[in-house]
């Protein structure tokens, strides 16, 4: 595997920042009706803090990768939803938001965390398991090395790398708002474009949105990763796509033709979602799961 030098730089505001970060995320954690540990794994991008949950049935592992400024502290729906059919292991991010390091990669950003996520798989598990990515998440689990041994399939939702994430006015003005006021009523206005009409934000997620713009520097939103690394995984796994119907970043219309150009697959889309699939929609993620096809080993 090819070590990339990693120049990386902290998230928080200020000194002291991670504190209530930490803290809120840790009492989270002590508030979960479901069995977890928690495991910290030294990484190139720093010490990262993995929670397991779930049983082994017999079905793959399933690792889950967060979308950006998300956690597992914050994965509470996706675990309960998939802790019956398999052992769910989530890493924090490094350098976003939670128990893991802070630094965040600012040079060869996917590359990076492709590396990182090359060297935590195989700490992780001695099986192949199954990488559901959410958003960064997803291009993350792409800018990886594709390799049977590890990896029996991937399930990309709502996925930054395939295309860009869309820039409109409105994003770009909500966001911005958030990032100046971080208050409740910027939060939920923010949630509330991200996600499907109707769909109303719980409060534990809009006062989490308003702690880390307070306290935290958010990364840029992903680009499109070359075609090349993404092309390498074409035909090798098991391979789902998904967004959400009205996903505003991440629009089915703008994903179906890359997804099978690139990758070779039909889009999926979710029903009634927005861009927070594993929030609005766990159940709908829980199938898509479940729809992969077994990995077929290599014969001689």
């Amino acid at each position: 595997m090819k070590r990339i030098p990693v120049a990386t730089h902290g998230i928080y505001r200020e000194r002291g920042d991670s504190v209530p970060v930490r803290r809120t995320c840790r009492d989270r954690l002590q508030g979960w009706p479901v069995p977890h540990s928690l495991e910290r794994i030294d990484t190139s991008l720093g010490a990262t803090t993995v929670l397991t949950a779930g049983i082994s049935t017999g079905r793959p592992p399933v690792v889950m990768l967060p979308g950006a400024g998300l956690n597992a502290a914050m994965s509470l729906a996706t675990v309960c939803t998939l802790r019956t059919e398999h052992r769910i292991l989530i890493p924090d991010l490094p350098g976003e938001p939670g128990l893991s390091s802070s630094r965040r990669p600012h040079h060869h950003l996917p590359e990076a965390y492709g590396s990182w996520l090359d060297e935590l798989l195989p700490q992780l598990c001695a099986e192949p398991v199954v990488v559901l990515g959410h958003s960064l998440g997803a291009a993350i689990a792409l800018a990886s090395t594709p390799d049977k041994t590890r990896v029996a399939g991937l399930v990309l939702v709502n996925p930054a790398g395939i295309v860009p994430i869309k820039r409109t006015l409105e994003v770009t003005r909500l966001r911005t708002k958030w990032l100046l006021d971080p208050s409740f009523e910027h939060s939920e206005q923010l949630l509330s474009y991200l996600m499907a009409p109707g769909f109303l934000p719980d409060m534990s997620l809009v006062s989490w949105y308003s702690m880390i713009s307070e306290h935290c520097s958010p990364g840029r939103l992903p680009s499109a990763l070359p075609a090349r690394p993404i092309r390498r995984w074409a035909g090798q796994v098991p391979i789902v796509v998904a967004t959400g119907e009205h996903d505003r970043l991440i629009h089915p219309d703008r994903l179906r033709g890359p997804a099978r150009a690139l990758l070779g697959v039909d889009m999926r889309t979710i029903a009634r979602c927005g861009h927070l699939a594993l929030r609005e929609a766990a159940d709908a993620v829980a199938e898509l799961i479940s729809s992969l096809p077994p990995l077929q080993k290599d014969t001689e």
